[in-house]
């Protein structure tokens, strides 16, 4: 299907370097572009941390700054 858009002449420039720069046509550079702004945006889904040992096992309770510089140094 043809369309035609209006486009400020230094952006329609700056998308003819792009495409060209790509090695694709003006006409698959703006395809690739709508095809992104409306794809539904992608979520980053955090991971939990790993565990180490048993997940069951009792907590252990924070140390303080003393505790470790006495395991540390004494």
């Amino acid at each position: 299907m043809r369309t035609t858009v209006e486009l400020p002449d230094d952006l329609l420039l700056q998308a003819k370097s792009t495409a060209a720069l790509g090695g694709i046509s003006l006409r698959q550079f703006f395809i690739e572009a709508v095809h992104l702004k409306l794809a539904p945006e992608k979520r980053k889904v955090r991971k939990a941390p790993p565990s180490i040992g048993d997940a069951r096992a009792p907590r252990m309770k924070p140390l303080t700054r003393k505790q470790i510089d006495e395991a540390m140094f004494g």
